[in-house]
């Protein structure tokens, strides 16, 4: 008997230890054009959830067989609902969107697809206060019984609609409307993440490196010293793997991209060549292009790691996935990682990126001053830097020693 919700396109793929749930296009209409060729459904593979499943696969395939036959998709058309509001701030040439580098869009890209699901056929001139607070209550809700309200996910949600409106104010569409709901929205406070307080210290690394050597796993020894003594983020150690535009050769090392779908190119992380003959690290760091200079000849564990790297292999990217004998494909360095880290007994509420959070702490309890350490991990602001240092002692004990010896001074007197 058929079933009473049937879901045309889905598709089930691994993910972690379970799996993930996408709508995915025909191929025969694929190959013609047909865009998106796969959308993710952000929905638990649940008897409960099969109503919600198979509308959004009857929706999407009607989308597809529509365009098949003739209706071809006019995503430029602005017809007053927040959907069509998202398209064009998805694809105008004015849009902020042009300007974001690849995996800013494509991690901020995957919200604006979810307001477009849940939101996208209201009328901008529809919604009020409560359509807001609503979503955000929605949106926040914990992903399975029992767990954590998901409160970044809210607050991610109704920042990007934020930035919609504002695209929809600047471009001229709905601008009534849309400087009208950011007056509401301005007006309106959402309860925000707490900012992160996990920082790496130097017992858990030192842990870690001795577990990485044990796994035979040099790399993940060598690169998390380096984020720990340096401060450097993980992107400007071990790399990122760019979209190769298309039509570019494909020199330098490159691989297929996840699913096969685009080639993408090793860079931005450190090569042996970056350390020279004399150790020293100057490099332009990728989040604010600032130039950090690090001598690693001050920091005999990462002196040992690098001599015990056989000459041959002194070449190329520093840090390289003894199994697949490239860069770590993407997530694989926080996947690996993670499974050291616990044979470590490094909590899994501390993170790889938190290396860096426990140099800058570890430097101010040691007396550094929040502008020498925000020029040494290449900080815009020093209140930027501040954020980082997650509990430091240092100025408190300094504080206290000065409050004991003026006490001590009045008692003279």
């Amino acid at each position: 008997m058929p079933s009473d919700f049937p879901t045309p396109g889905l598709k089930r793929r691994p993910r972690g230890s379970g799996h993930a749930l996408y709508w995915v296009a025909r191929a025969d209409i694929a190959r013609k054009g047909y865009t998106p060729k796969t959308v993710p459904l952000h929905y638990d593979d649940t008897p409960e959830n099969l109503p919600l499943i198979s509308q959004a696969c009857n929706r999407f395939q009607a989308e597809m067989l529509a365009w098949a036959a003739g209706q071809r998709q006019d995503y430029s058309h602005f017809d007053g609902t927040v959907g069509s509001l998202c398209r064009r701030f998805e694809i105008d040439k004015e849009s902020p969107v042009q300007g974001w580098k690849w995996n800013t869009r494509r991690t901020q890209l995957r919200i604006v697809g979810t307001i477009h699901r849940a939101f996208g056929a209201r009328s901008l001139a529809a919604l009020k206060l409560t359509d807001f607070r609503r979503w955000y209550d929605e949106a926040k809700k914990p992903k399975s019984a029992g767990g954590p309200e998901r409160v970044d996910r809210a607050a991610k949600i109704m920042k990007m609609v934020r930035e919609i409106l504002r695209y929809g104010v600047a471009a001229e569409l709905a601008q009534a409307e849309c400087q009208r709901l950011l007056l509401i929205l301005g007006a309106t406070e959402f309860k925000q993440p707490a900012r992160r307080r996990s920082k790496l210290e130097l017992a858990q690394v030192q842990a870690f490196v001795t577990k990485a050597l044990e796994r035979g796993r040099p790399s993940l020894a060598i690169g998390t010293l380096i984020q720990f003594e340096t401060g450097m983020r993980q992107k400007d150690v071990v790399g990122e793997w760019e979209p190769l535009p298309a039509g570019q050769e494909r020199s330098g090392i490159v691989i297929r991209g996840r699913r096969g779908q685009e080639w993408r190119r090793w860079c931005n992380g450190l090569t042996w060549s970056d350390l020279g003959r004399d150790l020293v690290i100057s490099k332009e760091t990728t989040k604010t292009g600032a130039i950090v200079s690090h001598d690693l000849r001050l920091f005999p564990a990462i002196v040992a790691l690098l001599e015990a790297v056989p000459a041959e292999r002194r070449v190329g990217p520093l840090i390289v996935d003894e199994v697949a004998g490239r860069p770590y494909a993407e997530f694989g360095y926080a996947r690996e990682w993670r499974a050291i880290a616990r044979l470590a007994g490094i909590p899994d509420s501390v993170w790889n990126m938190d290396a860096r959070a426990g140099a800058i702490t570890e430097a101010e309890d040691a007396g550094a001053d929040l502008d020498t350490i925000r020029g040494a991990v290449g900080h815009t602001q020093s209140s930027t830097t501040a954020r980082y240092s997650r509990g430091a002692i240092g100025k408190s004990r300094d504080v206290a020693t000065l409050r004991i010896a003026h006490r001590k001074g009045e008692n003279r007197g």
